[in-house]
């Protein structure tokens, strides 16, 4: 608060007029005696204290201050200033002292009975705190964060949060024609229905009409629209959301932030051309906006052009090095160029630039286990692991479970990679991929067959015409001695593989061997050679008797 400010204030206290008290003795002005002197005694303590504040004296200030409150109340804007300056200082008590005071004035202004309400709040009287509150809400003019720290009370409290829906709409009255004011209401409706599932309904019914509202009002201010843009789509109006963007790209075809949301609109509903030509002109507009590159990138990646993506999220990295969703995409990027090891690089980078997430450490996991660092790979996803369990809800879903199980079998540890496969199917007991890959394991193993059995039949059920998946079930039904059946299914896999597979066929040959069929075993061994060197497929080879035998 400023000198001239203060002094002002104070001069306007000892000029008041006032009546004589009952026995009171008048002075020369007519004001009574004991009245003057408190207010003589008022602008002495108040020239005290500036004194004492021009010299670092803040103690000082503060008790000449706080003297000149108990002798005059009149001065608002002094009384607001000690008041905020014991609540700044931790000093609740000697704030409420004098609040509490000037709360039964009846000229006392909303602002006052607002810093009231803080003062009680910080104090732990709550129930005091809400009425201070609502009488500052009842006092013009009214400002939203006297209606924004009511509703936090009452939305906290589930016996009173029905409450919020009426006094919200006063708040919509008082600010109808206020498009900030009704935005930050809007704000309010969305918390509401965020603490009280059971308001969530009506609350957002009535936010979007306040929205409606505010775009009724053509706002001059862009930003405002684009914030209303932006609660629309929060409440998954999608379509007023574009409506309102392309309302605001219409007045201003330069604005880049209304263009970059309609790019990531267009992106979103699939809409791939459209996003790529929104995102060129966002180029010329803002050609240093990193967030256009990334947008670019994230193209050329639904593309699968990812020589280009990579181009695009590099130049936003250089842009800006804290952008954390361009380095997890680059590595996306380059993860599909199949290069793990520049991958992993740009991983290492993006952890002096950004903070840890779940997406950096799950994609060092997979760029590492690619590289067969299968220890540093396990290290990478246990990170991940901690960092997405405190998500709501976690990011460690079955499909993360699934790609560390998978890893760990592997590197070999059989136990662990059991124990991540198994964490899969109880978050999803359907999930195909993990039941065939457990399923394998233990087959291959010869162990839990009629456990495995039942997986890979689930898992084919699932997706009858994956080779891997009939491949698992023909290896599962030889280890369980059923070798023709074995071959029926194995024969199925072999014609369902778009490419040679070495183990696919190793295992027919195995089958065809079991069934006594010379010839087939002895082709498909062959065949499993020319794909992938084996000393155990060749020793198979080599002691099978030859053509034409049974």
């Amino acid at each position: 608060m400023s000198i001239g400010l203060l002094g002002s204030g104070c001069r306007s206290s000892l000029t008041h007029g006032g009546s004589a008290g009952e026995g009171g003795k008048r002075g020369s002005s007519g004001t009574p005696r004991a009245d003057w002197e408190r207010r003589a005694e008022a602008h002495a303590a108040f020239a005290a204290g500036l004194v004492r504040g021009m010299n670092g004296d803040a103690e000082g200030l503060m008790t000449y201050f706080e003297r000149v409150t108990e002798n005059d109340l009149s001065n608002h804007e002094l009384v607001s200033d000690v008041a905020r300056r014991f609540l700044q200082q931790g000093k609740v008590d000697r704030a409420l002292k004098l609040l509490d005071r000037i709360a039964t004035r009846p000229e006392t202004p909303g602002e006052l009975h607002a810093l009231h309400g803080v003062a009680l709040a910080q104090a732990g009287r709550i129930d005091e705190a809400l009425e201070a509150y609502l009488r500052a809400a009842a006092k013009p003019p009214v400002v939203v964060a006297v209606y924004q720290a009511v509703v936090r009370i009452l939305a906290q409290d589930r016996k009173r949060s029905a409450e919020t829906l009426p006094l919200l709409a006063t708040a919509r009255g008082a600010f109808s024609k206020d498009p900030s004011g009704l935005l930050e209401i809007a704000d309010l409706y969305r918390a509401v229905g965020a603490a009280d599932t059971r308001l969530q309904v009506r609350a957002q019914a009535a936010m979007l009409e306040v929205l409606d509202r505010i775009r009724s009002l053509r706002p001059e201010d862009p930003s405002i629209l684009l914030r209303v843009a932006d609660r629309y789509a929060q409440t998954g109006k999608a379509d007023l959301s574009e409506a309102v963007l392309r309302e605001v790209h219409e007045r201003a075809p330069r604005n880049p932030a209304a263009l970059a949301r309609l790019a990531e609109l267009s992106l979103r509903s699939g809409r791939i051309p459209e996003a790529s030509r929104q995102l060129e002109a966002l180029r010329k507009i803002d050609p240093a906006n990193p967030v256009t590159y990334y947008f670019l990138g994230v193209v050329a990646l639904e593309e699968k052009q990812f020589e280009r993506a990579r181009n695009h999220f590099e130049r936003a990295i250089l842009l800006n090095p804290a952008l954390e969703p361009a380095h997890t995409d680059l590595a996306v990027a380059l993860l599909s160029l199949e290069r793990p090891e520049e991958a992993s690089t740009a991983l290492d980078r993006a952890r002096r630039e950004i903070a840890p997430s779940f997406r950096l450490e799950y994609l060092s996991g997979v760029a590492r286990s690619q590289l067969k660092r299968y220890d540093q790979a396990f290290e990478a996803y246990q990170a991940a692991e901690r960092l997405g369990s405190t998500n709501r809800p976690p990011l460690t879903d079955h499909r993360f479970y699934f790609q560390v199980g998978a890893m760990l079998e592997r590197k070999g540890d059989e136990a662990r990679s059991i124990e991540y496969l198994e964490k899969a199917l109880e978050l999803k007991p359907d999930f195909d991929e993990a039941l065939n890959h457990l399923g394998y394991l233990w087959a291959d193993k010869g162990t839990n067959l009629a456990r495995a059995r039942a997986m890979i039949e689930q898992a084919v059920r699932a997706e009858p015409e994956n080779p891997a998946y009939l491949d698992s079930l023909g290896w599962v039904l030889f280890k369980l001695g059923r070798h023709a059946e074995a071959l029926e299914w194995l024969t199925k896999a072999r014609a369902r593989l778009t490419e040679p597979d070495a183990t696919v066929l190793d295992h027919l040959g195995d089958a065809a061997a079991a069934c006594r069929r010379w010839d087939l075993a002895r082709e498909a061994w062959e065949a499993s050679l020319r794909v992938e060197a084996s000393p155990t497929v060749r020793r198979k080879l080599e002691t099978a008797p030859p053509s034409g035998s049974k």
